[in-house]
């Protein structure tokens, strides 16, 4: 209980809500209404990674009242120490049973030092939720030791299998620890195919409404980052950014010597190490692919749950003459490296690929626990300025934002977003959602959640941004979709860059075979026959992709223009 304890006040003392959590926000919101889940109330776009955490703030808002930003913080700091309390339980029953022993503190320690697994705890994003579902993971594994029922073991499939709804990349978790369960436990063939059926039930579900209600079979983030791609160079310089400032390969180190020693006094019976190394190798193969993908644009954010099943059969080590000194040295390198008096472990030491999410939101919220909605909205006062002009205009607009997040440009708006009276472009979109009225349209800029932008090939020069944010939308496309097509001022004012020719190609291109197509997924009624268009056309949507060159769109989609 006490290092539950002590993450528990850490996780409180830096409790924020960052703009990443609250786009899931408007979402949960959207379903709360009764709009179905959806950033827009007009287009199908799965904007949320993960589904789980989706669907649980949608229960907690419908019954707890106040800010749903701060019910986001709440659930997952709670969601984070439980997780720590039950992977510890589950380290103490790996040693204490059959026979019970002391234990002492060693991998918990590197949780409780690293700052930033402090920060995610609260960011209102799955992170609480991911640690939780893993430390169920690594407990269910430890208890099947002692054989379990069919009906048990079915049942703990079921809980292996949702790592992909709790985020997309967390499937190669339930993999591992699927195969670990069967090998621990050898059941016949029957009993094989029954945990794998029992695994894959909901996930299978899930994707079939996927694909039918959006249209595609991954959430659009993961589409925009080009999830099957691969930047090792850049996912090792994520790595580093990681282990560098927190010393971590010094606790690494000794746990390695400790897997060793295991595997010297269990020669006689290699089963014995099935349990301990699925979180091992779990960890290894998120570690892997997150390097192959190239990182993330957040510090450390995509290796949390690496680092946590490393962990997990190190949280504990039973007091002997070999494993006491190892607990003792983590112990002094969670003191010397990430101390207080350590600055590098809380700040200073940005990469090029990375950004420390808290450090950032301290300087543009103006305080060290944004952990409710109105602390971002207060911070945007131009964004609010910008809704209300937008709302008081006598047409619908399309408004153009300034470096201050203040009207620049109203544009007459496109009539297809009819009944809405504005569109607001959204750099900062989980802001923005909070500001936005629901029945109020906001363009997504970065493509995270944008039809077209996530469609779009990289911009120019992609290798030297942040992952995720590579596939910014082009005015070009963004006037195509936006502006009210009867607006004969071509170029509109205030926009360079745009001119009469690309923006005819632009709009001929949206109109034609395939691109029109795939805004139809989006955006036609959802009828029984469009789901099930949705659906056998899912795949090729998803590895559709538009030209950035509105010209070379219109000839790829159209054809040769026509005279």
């Amino acid at each position: 209980m006490v290092p539950t304890i002590v993450l528990g006040v850490l996780g409180w003392r830096h409790r924020a809500l960052a703009d990443d959590g609250v786009i899931f926000l408007r979402t949960v919101r959207q379903i709360l209404a009764g709009n179905g889940p959806v950033l827009n109330v007009d287009e199908r776009v799965e904007a949320n990674t993960s589904t789980l955490w989706q669907w649980l703030l949608v229960l907690l808002g419908a019954i707890t009242p106040g800010d749903l930003g701060f019910v986001a913080v709440m659930a997952g700091l709670v969601l984070t120490t439980a997780g720590v309390a039950v992977a510890l339980d589950a380290t103490r029953r790996l040693y204490t049973e059959p026979a019970g022993r002391l234990l002492l503190p060693a991998g918990v320690l590197v949780p409780l030092a690293v700052p930033v697994f402090w920060d995610y705890a609260t960011a209102g994003l799955d992170t609480g939720l991911g640690t939780f579902w893993l430390a169920g993971c690594w407990w269910l594994l430890v208890r099947s030791r002692g054989g379990t029922s069919a009906g048990r073991a079915c049942a703990d499939s079921v809980w292996y299998g949702l790592g992909v709804l709790v985020r997309p990349d967390l499937a190669l978790v339930t993999g591992v620890f699927l195969v670990g369960a069967l090998l621990v436990a050898r059941p016949g063939r029957g009993a094989c195919v029954a945990r794998i059926a029992a695994a894959s039930a909901l996930p299978i579900a899930y994707e079939v409404f996927r694909a039918g209600y959006y249209g595609l079979l991954v959430p659009m983030p993961a589409l925009t980052k080009e999830a099957g791609t691969s930047d090792p160079g850049r996912g090792m310089r994520y790595l580093w950014d990681f282990t560098a400032p927190y010393v971590l390969y010094v606790p690494a180190l000794l746990f390695l010597a400790v897997l060793a020693a295991w595997s010297i006094r269990s020669r006689t019976d290699r089963r014995k190490l099935v349990v301990p190394l699925t979180p091992i190798v779990s960890a290894l193969v998120v570690t892997v692919y997150v390097i192959n993908l190239g990182g993330d644009y957040m510090h450390a954010r995509m290796l949390l749950p690496a680092m946590f099943l490393a962990l997990m059969p190190g949280l504990l080590l039973p007091a002997t003459r070999w494993t006491s000194p190892v607990a003792a040295l983590v112990g002094v390198w969670a003191v010397a490296c990430v101390g207080p008096w350590h600055p590098a472990a809380y700040h200073g030491h940005d990469a090029s690929t990375t950004a420390r999410v808290r450090e950032s939101d301290i300087r543009i919220t103006g305080t060290s626990n944004a952990d409710h909605t109105r602390d971002w909205v207060l911070t945007f006062p131009g964004l609010r300025e910008s809704t209300a002009a937008g709302l008081a205009a006598n047409r619908p607009v399309l408004v153009r934002l300034g470096p201050d997040g203040r009207p620049t440009t109203m544009l007459p708006l496109n009539p297809d977003h009819a009944p809405a009276r504005v569109s607001i472009p959204g750099g900062f979109l989980g802001v923005t959602g909070q500001v936005v009225p629901l029945d109020q349209y906001i363009v997504e800029v970065w493509g995270l959640a944008n039809t077209v932008g996530a469609h779009l090939e990289y911009t120019p020069g992609w290798q030297h941004k942040w992952p995720g944010h590579r596939k910014l939308i082009d005015d070009v496309w963004l006037l195509a979709l936006e502006l009210d097509p009867a607006m004969h001022e071509l170029p509109p004012p205030g926009v360079p860059g745009v001119t009469p020719e690309n923006l005819a190609a632009a709009r001929h291109a949206l109109s034609c075979g395939d691109l029109k197509e795939l805004l139809d997924s989006t955006r036609a009624p959802l009828s029984p026959s469009r789901f099930l268009r949705n659906l056998a056309g899912s795949h090729h949507r998803t590895t559709l992709r538009i030209p950035r060159d509105p010209v070379a769109a219109e000839h790829k989609f159209c054809g040769d223009r026509p005279k």
